[in-house]
């Protein structure tokens, strides 16, 4: 209980644990735990998360499909299995652990609400007595419950860690926009005087010069009111 409780944050981490101390307790000599791979997509299959054996951590990489061999049987049925009588050979072939040849070897369904979560197995050179393996069942019950609590509290951290990674994405974009439209901002401002200090130019010009316009013929389209006095004329004269 002590284990689920504080271990529920990692999964690998929590599995490590679990393991060790089943296969310590149960007096065996390995143990692993096999986690069903949520994308197998059309063939399901069973991925060795977190193994221990002889006292120490093992680094291993193992996927079963549901079905093959004796994890995978066990991942169908649903059912503990608890084989005494292993022929020579056999269990390097079908276990999941693949080199080990023991006695005695406990798979058991990792269930939450009967649905399949993973598989745990247990090798020892010794016959497991009544009581623990109704603790061994028991154990993996309670451990199905805590690996789905861990995975979606690991799903919401994850959810929630793309939320903050959008928001700050989106704040940054917000960001780049004001100062975008500041920039905008700024350049009509300065357009604006120059618009305004333009006409102020083409006004004092219009007071002092005599001005007149021709389209694209030659002819007089305008003329101001300064050319206008000089020739003595008016603009419908002219144009």
């Amino acid at each position: 209980a002590e284990i689920l409780r504080t271990g529920n944050t990692d999964i690998t981490s929590l599995g490590d644990v679990f393991v060790r101390e089943l296969v310590k307790y149960l007096g065996a000599i390995q143990g692993g735990l096999f986690l069903l791979d949520e994308n197998g997509g059309d063939q399901p299959a069973l991925s060795l998360v977190s193994s221990f054996a002889y006292n120490r951590k093992k680094y291993m990489q193992k996927t079963v499909a549901v079905g093959e061999g004796l994890v995978g049987t066990c991942a169908v049925e649903k059912q503990m299995i608890n084989m005494t009588e292993i022929p020579k050979g056999y269990i390097s072939i079908s276990s999941g652990l693949g080199d080990a040849k023991p006695d005695n070897l406990l798979l058991l369904p990792v269930l939450h609400e009967n649905d399949l979560v993973g598989v745990l197995e247990v090798a020892s050179l010794k016959k497991y007595r009544d009581h623990e393996l109704e603790f061994a069942r028991e154990a993996a019950a309670s451990l199905g419950s805590t690996l789905i609590y861990t995975r979606n509290n690991h799903r919401t951290a994850e959810l929630l860690r793309k939320s903050q990674q959008q928001a700050q994405e989106m704040a940054e974009q917000e960001e780049e926009m004001r100062q975008n439209m500041e920039e905008l901002k700024a350049t009509q401002e300065e357009s604006a005087r120059r618009e305004e200090a333009l006409s102020g130019i083409a006004g004092a010009l219009d007071r002092c010069l005599y001005v007149a316009q021709y389209d694209t013929d030659g002819r007089i389209s305008d003329l101001n009111d300064r050319l206008c006095i000089f020739l003595g004329c008016n603009r419908e004269e002219v144009t």
